[in-house]
């Protein structure tokens, strides 16, 4: 099974490019999972569940 990760860095950036690009890989769109989180230590929710 296939697990996809978006993240977005600002409230102005839209995932769509990220999850077409993972939808086109053949990931199931109920495994992809999306973080908008601004710098490098911010946490990560949704990544957490993928691990």
């Amino acid at each position: 099974m296939l697990f996809g990760y978006a993240r977005l860095s600002s409230a102005e950036q839209n995932p769509a490019h990220q999850i077409d690009a993972l939808a086109g890989a053949g990931i199931d769109a109920g495994n992809i999972h999306v973080d908008q989180a601004g710098g490098a230590k911010a946490s990560r929710p949704q990544l957490d569940v993928v691990r």
